[in-house]
């Protein structure tokens, strides 16, 4: 039996992240993915095409809601205080005002729901996948628009009828993925980006 000498913790190289599952960075001057695409949204790349970077909002945070909630909350019971016989008025009187305080945790929630997709940037386009497999993708020299998106939040692109919308999660990353692939490429002049989000 011969005997083999194994390295050194001190000897081994640091894990760079790169081992199966593990968060890697896919182009140069991209920033860190989650690991290796998934196959449902793998499926939705083009035969060819180079992914730099992919990212996905794929569960809801009731944070937002639960904040908006407290408050709504500590409202209702500094009117408590102020002012108790509101709460004996009729289950039917009740509802709207209660409605008022309690809706933009509703809001809250629903825009975290609509907010789950996933956003792919390859070497010349960006995809967006909602949460039911629909895709729609906007080549870089497509885009004629850039703005925010007031109901969900996060950016939303343009072009003609088609638009995609990058979440507030993925914004910033989705951002310096494509500012990687245009660094030194013309786009189109007709661009508006009143944020300055295209580089």
């Amino acid at each position: 039996m011969a005997l083999q000498l194994l390295p050194s913790s001190e000897d081994r190289p640091p894990d760079t992240g790169t081992s199966l599952g593990g968060p890697r960075i896919l182009a140069s001057g991209a920033p860190v993915s989650p690991g290796p695409i998934p196959p449902d949204l793998a499926k939705h790349l083009v035969f060819g095409e180079a992914l730099i970077w992919w990212g996905d909002k794929d569960r809801i945070h009731y944070g937002p809601a639960l904040m908006v909630l407290g408050v709504a909350v500590s409202i209702l019971g500094f009117l408590s205080l102020l002012a108790p016989e509101f709460w004996l008025l009729p289950p039917g009187d009740l509802v709207g005002p209660l409605g008022v305080f309690l809706s933009p945790a509703v809001f809250a929630i629903v825009r975290e729901r609509l907010n789950q997709r996933a956003v792919l940037v390859t070497d010349t386009c960006v995809v967006d996948i909602d949460r039911e497999g629909r895709s729609s993708r906007l080549p870089f020299d497509k885009i004629r628009s850039v703005g925010r998106d007031f109901i969900r939040g996060g950016v939303r692109l343009q072009a003609g009828s088609t638009r995609l919308l990058i979440p507030p999660q993925l914004t910033e990353d989705a951002r310096r993925a494509v500012a990687s692939q245009l660094r030194g490429r013309p786009y189109h002049s007709e661009l508006e980006d009143p944020l300055g989000w295209m580089p």
